[in-house]
C-alpha cells in the first residue's frame, strides 16, 4: 500500500495536468491517507493514525481515473463528489481507526519514502501490512456501509461506527485486484 496526504495529492495532480510521469505507481494500489511518525527504537514506523479523507476528495476523481487506484483508506466519511467518482471507478473506501495511530502502525510491517521525499512526513510511502484494522465505508457501487453522521444543534457529530467493531482486511503487497478483497459490509451492502 502506499500513503499520501494532501501535499502529495497536489503534487501528483500538478504533475499530471503538466503531462508529467509520476514518480510511483499507483496502478492496482490502495493509498492510505497518512503522514507517518518517525519511528522509535524498534519500531518500523512510528504513529500511523489516518488523515481525514474529506481533504483529498477534490483530488479523488482524477487520481481514479489517471492512475489506476482502486482504493483508498482515511479517516471519516467522504463527500458526494468523492462517492460519485468511487462508484463510477468501482473502486472502494475503508476507513481506518481514528484515534488510533499506535494500534494502526503495528500492522505496518515494513515501511520506505518512494517519492516526494522533500515533503517530509507527507512525502509518499510504501507500507506492508497486515491485519490492519479498517472497514468498508463505500463500496464499489458507492453505497455508504457505515451509518452517516448525525447533526444534533446545527453541529456535526462524529461518525457514528457500526455495532460490533471494525472489520479486519488483509492487504498484503501483492493485492493486485479488487475483487481479492472480500468483507462483507456490516450493513448488508453486501461484499465489496
Amino acid at each position: 500500500m502506499l500513503t499520501g496526504r494532501d501535499a502529495a495529492h497536489k503534487k501528483m495532480t500538478d504533475m499530471m495536468a503538466a503531462g508529467e510521469k509520476l514518480p510511483v505507481d499507483l496502478s492496482n494500489r490502495f493509498i492510505y491517507y497518512v503522514g507517518p511518525v518517525d519511528p522509535v527504537r524498534d519500531e518500523v514506523v512510528g504513529p500511523a493514525g489516518p488523515t481525514t479523507a474529506t481533504r483529498m476528495d477534490k483530488f479523488t476523481r482524477t487520481m481514479l481515473e489517471k492512475t489506476g487506484l482502486i482504493g483508498m483508506i482515511g479517516k471519516s466519511e467522504r463527500g458526494p463528489v468523492a462517492i460519485e467518482a468511487i462508484r463510477d471507478n468501482r473502486a472502494v473506501y475503508l476507513m481506518a481507526v481514528g484515534g488510533a495511530a499506535y494500534l494502526v502502525s503495528k500492522a505496518i510491517t515494513a515501511a520506505k519514502v518512494v517519492a516526494f521525499p522533500e515533503l517530509g512526513m507527507e512525502a509518499i510511502y510504501e507500507f506492508d501490512v497486515q491485519d490492519m484494522p479498517v472497514t468498508v465505508a463505500v463500496d464499489a457501487r458507492g453505497s455508504r456501509c457505515t451509518p452517516p453522521a448525525r447533526r444534533s444543534g446545527g453541529r456535526r457529530s462524529r461518525p457514528s461506527t457500526y455495532r460490533g467493531g471494525v472489520t479486519w482486511v488483509r492487504l498484503q503487497p501483492d493485492v493486485a485486484r479488487l475483487a481479492r478483497i472480500r468483507v462483507k459490509c456490516p450493513h448488508e451492502c453486501g461484499p465489496t
